[in-house]
């Protein structure tokens, strides 16, 4: 008798595979970070890294969640569509579970695709995407998808929030728009169009150029020459990493004088290729909060300040900090490591502000909302931003507040959940 009930079990767990897996509830929680640690962008690959360690060491530091360690698996794709294939294969293969990622959104789109895929083929062994800083709109639009969550504001949001406040300078009369040319700098271009013409008419388009991205522009002197005689005033542009600390420098060499308007124009890992000549012309960019922020809550210059002593950076985004908070308290609302019981939990949920604002994860879309500030670059103020331990004696200043409400737009998503 003993020996058929054996014989059952072997075959039902054949037929059922799911039903008989142990389940992983011991060890640490791996995380496998797919970034770009080598080749151009190296240096954002490295921040980020260094970003999602510490929030990770911090929650670790604090007893982990539900008694497990949080373990950052970091993966070099080289900013190649092929290796971010093949590094999501190898963290599936090694029984990895949770993908953060945000280091280009053609990359973003590719895990996307490929875990919407393996997921469906895979019940009980699902895998979840959690995006810290991939933008491209579509991604909590059309394409979105029940395993991923973005816990950063879409381009929509962020031009939403550019244009708000452009809108609201008198001085601005005449834009130049400048972007990469692949999905999310064709995102940032087609939205800034389209909301310029809506929100601020007032503000004329005189040029829009789309370049090859990814470091491969050396010489932008045609460019900034285009600029010049177009008559813009400002230009709005999306454009990060090496694209944009040689722009900024370029203007500067020229002597061209415009209003600089974005969202990655001052990475701080560009600070030391461009120094200050982030300062020759106004630089206005949008973020979730301020990073040097004199008023901030003690709870977070204590955070701050352990990340500058552990990592040597000011932080520059603060959205690592609440995408772990909010990920430890869906395991320990769910007490369950699963990812589909994760992601129920994260649907709705609210973070931790640092100002006193809401941070909501939109269940229709899985789409990250919280208000934002436009923030302009100047000497130092009472803080400084520090980068590799170095001091650029430059902050952050507030020029305005752009309300949650302001940069809340519908969504298209029709999620199928499991």
């Amino acid at each position: 008798m003993k020996t058929l009930i054996i014989i059952f079990n072997i075959i039902f767990c054949l037929i059922f595979i799911s039903a008989c897996e142990k389940k992983e509830t011991t060890g640490p929680i791996k995380i496998a970070a797919i970034e770009p640690l080598s080749g151009p962008y190296a240096a954002v690959g490295k921040d980020i890294i260094d970003f999602a360690q510490y929030s990770a060491d911090i929650i670790n530091e604090n007893g982990g969640i539900n008694g497990r360690m949080i373990e950052i698996v970091p993966m070099d794709n080289a900013m190649k569509a092929e290796k971010t294939t093949e590094l999501l294969r190898k963290a599936i293969d090694e029984n990895i579970r949770f993908i953060t990622q945000g280091g280009g959104s053609s990359h973003a789109l590719n895990i996307i695709k490929q875990l919407e895929k393996y997921n469906a083929r895979n019940p009980g062994k699902e895998v979840l995407f959690l995006n810290h800083s991939a933008v491209t709109t579509s991604f909590t639009n059309e394409e979105c998808t029940f395993f991923h969550f973005r816990f950063d504001a879409n381009v929509d949001m962020k031009v939403a929030g550019l244009v708000s406040h452009m809108s609201k300078d008198s001085s601005i009369k005449k834009v130049y728009l400048f972007n990469q040319n692949y999905v999310y700098g064709q995102t940032f271009k087609d939205t800034a169009t389209r909301m310029i013409k809506n929100k601020a008419p007032n503000i004329e388009i005189v040029g829009d150029e789309l370049i090859q991205p990814f470091g491969k522009v050396q010489d932008f002197n045609p460019y900034i020459t285009k600029i010049k005689l177009s008559g813009a005033d400002t230009v709005l542009t999306g454009n990060w990493g090496p694209d944009a600390y040689r722009f900024v420098n370029a203007l500067k060499d020229a002597g061209v004088k415009v209003k600089l308007f974005g969202i990655y124009i001052s990475q701080p890992a560009g600070m030391a290729a461009m120094e200050k000549n982030l300062l020759f012309n106004d630089v206005i960019v949008v973020k979730e909060f301020n990073p040097t922020n004199p008023d901030a809550p003690e709870w977070y210059k204590n955070y701050e300040k352990g990340q500058v002593e552990k990592m040597g950076l000011t932080p520059d985004a603060d959205r690592f900090r609440f995408m772990f908070e909010m990920f430890k308290n869906a395991i320990e609302i769910t007490n369950s490591f699963e990812p589909k019981d994760i992601a129920y939990a994260l649907e709705g949920m609210e973070g931790r502000s640092i100002d006193g604002g809401k941070i909501k994860m939109r269940k229709d879309d899985h789409q990250i909302h919280f208000d934002m500030q436009a923030l302009l670059l100047t000497e130092k103020r009472d803080q400084s931003i520090i980068y590799r331990n170095e001091d650029f004696d430059m902050s952050y200043v507030t020029v305005g507040n752009i309300p949650m409400e302001d940069i809340t737009l519908d969504t298209s998503c029709k999620m199928k959940r499991p």
